[in-house]
């Protein structure tokens, strides 16, 4: 790259050359993209582990993981949790999702067993998925300028960061494996491509319905190859073998996932219809999620109906999900056949969790969206043969990325000042009260706290948690209360940030006597009980 004028601004071609230049043996393009990802994991990491200790995390779902591989680990319980065991009676995470990908993760909680390390592993993963994608436009879109484009968009992508804001989740391997999955299929390298696969198979049962239009994806892609082959009858041609066995493999993999919870951990059938979340279909009258695409077809007025249920939010979810790329990916259609089963759920459903940015659903889409984007600059670049064809592509990707990034993601300032109870995070005194009070409990005492506070006593078979969101199984969750209650030995609420449990609890143990308060801290808002003995 030239500077001799310094006001002059480099050409694309000019960047790209600069980027294939190499320092210590690597092209400067593969030390910015990883300058770029060390950049964004270390910065996600602290801000993911602050908010943590400002006990903005929860039992759902941190508390969960850091509790099930605890007690894999220290207590000879397998993926064994407390925070469902009213609907799942085994406890083990696999009666609720189906994610042996966990086994990979024990190792490294084996030897730093603190909730912090999972916020640092999924930053560290959502990061890395930078390198396939790199690789996937670098190679189809243009070259490495191309590739760094798509990086700077991926890093500052608010669903993104929606995903890594939210505790922890396994769906945060999914974008790495799936654009590994997108880019070995590309470059028809078949056993790394199964590779991913089947690792992304590992993540959760619903990546199997994922990965199997991942299989029609690739059969749409080939098809002329396959047709041909079909009338030749060469039915071995890899073309066609590759996304039928994508289809069978997923097919056989979710109804084995099912089998085994059903089997070995199954749901209480009276909590059945809550555990598939059937009230969020009601307008549709789905019973379980399975169900949605056939009484689309059999109930279409009422499929209009659930599909504008909040329609001005699933528009705003459209906008947010697909804006910051410029809305390129709707100009390669084929390329988003993989998010069909996730947008399909999403739009059908009543819960405002599933169509909007802050979960760890967007996980499921992320990578397609993306790849979508990049095969439609890569049909720019073959009809003009230039890289300077590409560029207003780019700059359109680059001037979106970063207003969406500005008014929609969790780490912008706009974000942080308007939505301060979401985005903002604070250690003050209060919560500074509440860790003084957790250091009075010993380590092995069983206890019962509310959601924000239970990750940090999760490490420990006997902690539980008030179910709020699970109240709509009122009997269940108070017979459970009430049952957990006379067998603990600590009880630890804060009614500044969890009224509704303090008030559940204090209801309850007013008819427990056998409990007497041992502290009243901040004003009264933290109230620790300790059974007598």
């Amino acid at each position: 790259m030239k500077f001799q004028d310094t006001c002059k601004i480099p050409s694309i071609e000019e960047i790209d050359e600069w980027l294939s230049k190499k320092s210590f043996g690597f092209e400067h393009g593969t030390i910015l993209v990883f300058v770029c990802i060390m950049a964004y994991a270390v910065i996600l990491s602290n801000i993911t582990v602050m908010k943590h200790h400002a006990f903005m995390t929860r039992a759902w779902d941190l508390g969960i993981f850091t509790q099930s591989l605890w007690t894999t680990l220290n207590a000879n319980r397998f993926l064994y949790h407390t925070c469902e065991i009213f609907i799942n009676p085994s406890g083990s995470f696999f009666g609720v999702h189906f994610s042996p990908i966990l086994f990979l993760v024990l190792p490294l909680y084996w030897l730093f067993q603190t909730p912090e390390t999972l916020l640092v592993l999924q930053s560290f993963v959502l990061a890395f998925a930078a390198v396939p994608l790199y690789k996937l436009a670098k190679e189809n879109a243009g070259g490495r300028s191309v590739g760094i484009a798509f990086v700077f968009a991926y890093l500052l992508y608010p669903a993104t960061h929606a995903v890594n804001w939210y505790d922890f989740h396994v769906q945060a391997f999914l974008p790495l494996f799936f654009f590994s999955v997108i880019y070995y299929a590309t470059k028809e390298k078949w056993s790394k491509y199964f590779l991913f696969v089947f690792l992304a198979l590992m993540c959760d049962e619903h990546a199997a319905i994922i990965m199997s239009f991942i299989g029609i994806y690739i059969a749409w892609t080939y098809k002329t190859t396959i047709i041909s082959a079909i009338k030749r009858k060469e039915l071995a041609e890899k073309k066609l073998v590759v996304p039928l066995v994508t289809m069978i493999i997923s097919f056989v993999w979710y109804c084995f996932t099912i089998w085994q919870r059903n089997v070995f951990f199954p749901i209480k059938p009276e909590t059945m219809s809550t555990f598939l979340g059937s009230s969020n279909f009601s307008i549709l009258g789905a019973r379980a999620p399975i169900e949605i695409p056939l009484l689309i077809i059999l109930r279409p007025w009422n499929a209009v109906q659930a599909l504008v249920y909040n329609g001005p939010i699933k528009l705003l979810y459209i906008v947010l999900v697909f804006g910051p790329l410029a809305f390129l990916s709707f100009k390669k259609p084929s390329a988003l056949i993989p998010i069909i089963p996730w947008l399909t759920f999403s739009l059908m459903s009543q819960s405002i969790d599933h169509h909007s940015l802050g979960n760890q659903y967007e996980a499921y889409i992320i990578a397609f969206i993306f790849s979508a984007a990049v095969f439609a600059v890569r049909e720019i670049f073959r009809t003009t043969f230039s890289l300077r064809s590409v560029c207003r592509s780019l700059k359109m990707i680059m001037l979106c990325t970063f207003l969406f990034f500005i008014v929609s993601s969790p780490l912008s300032i706009v974000v942080n000042r308007v939505f301060d109870g979401y985005a903002s995070v604070h250690i003050g005194r209060h919560e500074m009260v509440i860790s003084d009070v957790l250091n009075r409990i010993p380590q092995n005492a069983s206890i019962l706290t509310q959601d924000n506070l239970f990750p940090h006593v999760s490490h420990r078979v006997d902690a539980y948690v008030v179910p709020n969101r699970f109240f709509v199984l009122e009997n269940i969750v108070i017979d459970f209360l009430n049952r957990t209650i006379d067998r603990v030995d600590y009880i630890l609420v804060d009614k500044e940030t969890d009224p509704f449990a303090t008030n559940v609890i204090l209801s309850i143990l007013a008819t427990k006597p056998q409990f007497i308060l041992v502290a009243c801290m901040d004003g009264g808002t933290i109230l620790l009980y300790k059974r007598q003995t």
